[in-house]
């Protein structure tokens, strides 16, 4: 205990029980997942209908400028992006379903995984944009890599016009090993076959290396499919211990690498074999890191088949959330069912939510219990439930709600001061959030992050001939010019 309490330190512990039996688990799925093999098969038919979509002309003009033009790269963009909606995403969601029964430490706790809380949800939109820009510009690379000046010095435009069409979909790697390969069967055809017409050699060179192109297609939507299997298994394992320990069924928990430790094993894995840290901290990945958080999870290269064993090292602790209502006397248990998925925001503006909070404000406001409608700074949106007079998005959400904006009810009956609680403000300062608005049947109430924005006290007048209602909206004045931020309300 005292080595994993020095956080910057990585310990390297032998193969347990159960990281062989991790390991066993993340090995029978992928070599049992059907929708690697079908994911393959939908990739090769990608990017074929690709090279079926540009037209002969386009790969002309392409060939003269030297370059892939902006609204090529939109259109290809625009293809991996429905990939990803249609088929990508449900099959990394099953993959990281089986990441979370691929957990011995699950195996005792009665734990349910739940997709749509915004862990993964978040990741599952973040790697997509990923995946999308990632292929994309890979695609402008290899295509790019046949108009070099020494391939347009070496070749007409009409024949690399030919050459590139196939083409894409590979790597810039795979490309120019295609280019090599065509040119290698016009010297062995020219050298044979010196009477052959140059036509005739080029048109057989092509057809060659369409073919060669064909297995080019297939290895690579096989590496694809497999690493993307194991980067969402690996995910959806991490999101379900974080899931587990949000509900008070595990504790500190640590992870260990784990590789198949055989001779397939690459240096790099070798070198991470049963090392261990904390769950947020990196494991020493030689090199440089090819995205922001590759060196949390496996996999580490291509095709790698790691995995990380989860080890709980404290026993759980649980605590009461801060919520956005009084918790010192709860009406009834906190409940942690959901929260709800309610979809996601293309436009993140700060118009746009508020227009949607705004909108959800009208379906909650008669509710008998809290609803809380948050949107995370990414553009999820949830609606988390509360009861009579409290909502807890901090315990439903944790720190997907650090600078969300949000709206929440009071209800009729509730133990309502027509204006923020103690708590929604500390809840407010505590995740900094954007913007927090309160309705109930009388007004509507809004934090926001721009001092300026503050009602002014009332007059003595007003004062006097007020009812209740002032008391607690006059002692929040004082509350947001202390704390430096904004505050109005005003009636529904």
């Amino acid at each position: 205990m005292a080595i994993l309490m020095r956080p910057a330190k990585r310990v390297k512990k032998a193969k347990t029980r159960n990281s062989q039996e991790v390991l066993l688990r993340l090995q029978e799925f992928l070599e049992q997942d059907a929708d690697t093999g079908k994911l393959v098969e939908i990739l090769c038919g990608f990017w074929e209908d690709q090279q079926d979509a540009i037209s002969y002309q386009e790969l002309r003009q392409i060939a003269l400028d030297g370059t892939v033009s902006k609204e090529t790269l939109k259109l290809w963009s625009q293809d991996y992006s429905k990939l990803v909606a249609n088929t990508l995403s449900g099959a990394w969601m099953a993959a990281a379903r089986a990441g979370v029964s691929g957990q011995p430490v699950l195996d005792k706790v009665p734990f349910e995984f739940n997709t749509q809380k915004p862990g993964i949800l978040n990741w599952l939109n973040r790697h997509g944009a990923e995946f999308v820009t990632s292929s994309t510009e890979e695609q402008k690379r290899a295509v790019e890599a046949l108009l070099t000046k020494k391939m347009l010095d070496s070749y007409t435009v009409d024949e690399l016009s030919r050459m590139i069409r196939p083409c894409i979909g590979l790597t810039e790697g795979q490309a120019k090993a295609n280019a090599r390969f065509y040119d290698n069967i016009v010297e062995t055809l020219r050298k044979e076959h010196p009477r052959m017409k140059e036509e005739s050699v080029q048109r057989k060179a092509r057809e060659a290396a369409t073919k060669y192109a064909e297995r080019q297609h297939r290895y690579r939507a096989m590496t694809i499919a497999q690493t993307e299997s194991a980067f969402a298994y690996n995910q959806g394992a991490d999101e379900g211990i974080r899931q587990a320990q949000a509900q008070g069924l595990l504790g500190k928990v640590i992870k260990r690498w784990s590789s198949s430790g055989d001779d397939q094993v690459c240096g790099t894995c070798q070198g991470l074999e049963g090392m261990e840290t904390e769950m947020d901290k990196g494991f020493p990945l030689k090199g440089k890191l090819l995205f922001p958080g590759q060196d949390l999870l496996p996999p580490a290269h291509p095709r790698c088949a790691c995995a990380v064993e989860y080890i709980e090292v404290e026993p759980p602790y649980l605590s009461n959330g801060l919520g956005a209502a009084n918790l010192d006397e709860p009406d009834g248990d906190i409940k942690l069912d959901g929260p709800k998925y309610l979809g996601a925001l293309d436009d993140i503006s700060d118009d746009v939510v508020k227009s949607t909070l705004e909108k959800y404000e009208s379906e909650i406001v008669k509710s008998d219990i809290e609803n809380a409608i948050v949107v995370t700074k990414s553009g999820l949106v949830f609606q988390c439930f509360g009861d009579k007079n409290g909502v807890y998005p901090d315990v439903q959400l944790g720190n997907e709600l650090m600078g969300a904006s949000m709206t929440h009810n009071h209800p009729v009956g509730s133990a309502n001061e027509y204006s923020f609680s103690k708590n929604d403000i500390n809840l407010f300062m505590e995740y900094n959030l954007k913007l927090l608005r309160g309705i109930d049947e009388k007004y509507i109430y809004e934090l926001s992050r721009n001092a300026e924005e503050i009602d002014i006290h009332a007059t003595l007048e007003e004062l006097i001939k007020s009812d209740c209602d002032l008391a607690r909206h006059e002692k929040v004045i004082e509350i947001a010019r202390e704390f430096g931020i904004g505050y109005r309300r005003r009636k529904r």
